[in-house]
């Protein structure tokens, strides 16, 4: 097995594990996990003349599709902005939202959170946006 292999299963487990933790799911990072996914076949199947060039295109290529996928707001980045607001913010659950454009780097997913007056409040991770619900 060949060390790109072993990175590049690093690499998806840390992507996983990092948008379940701190974003909630709402990461869009099946992008970077199916160009990293597509660009280690076909190195294995074509076998190119340069590795080096094909190393360093699938590095920046995927760097720049994770640096994109990336959501503006954390879940912890969101309960603070929601602190300042309101009082004694709690997050609930990721709820799947709809956008009218399609853009697979825009997270379709947004944040429910509760505050101590039992008013729920959506948060959408890439604007800041709040909608109460």
């Amino acid at each position: 097995m060949k060390w790109w292999w072993i990175v590049s299963g690093v690499v998806i487990a840390s992507l996983l594990t990092i948008n379940a933790q701190w974003y909630g799911n709402a990461g869009t990072f099946g992008v970077p996990i199916g160009w990293m996914i597509t660009i280690l076949v076909l190195a294995h199947f074509r076998k190119p003349i340069s590795t080096r060039w094909t190393v360093a295109f699938g590095v920046i290529s995927v760097s720049i599709g994770i640096v994109l996928s990336v959501p503006t707001y954390s879940v912890v980045e969101a309960e603070e902005s929601l602190g300042k607001t309101y009082n004694d913010v709690m997050y609930i659950e990721s709820v799947p939202t709809t956008g009218g454009e399609w853009n697979p780097f825009s997270p379709r997913k947004g944040y429910r959170f509760e505050t101590g007056s039992g008013d729920s409040i959506l948060f959408i991770p890439d604007t800041g946006k709040m909608f109460e619900l």
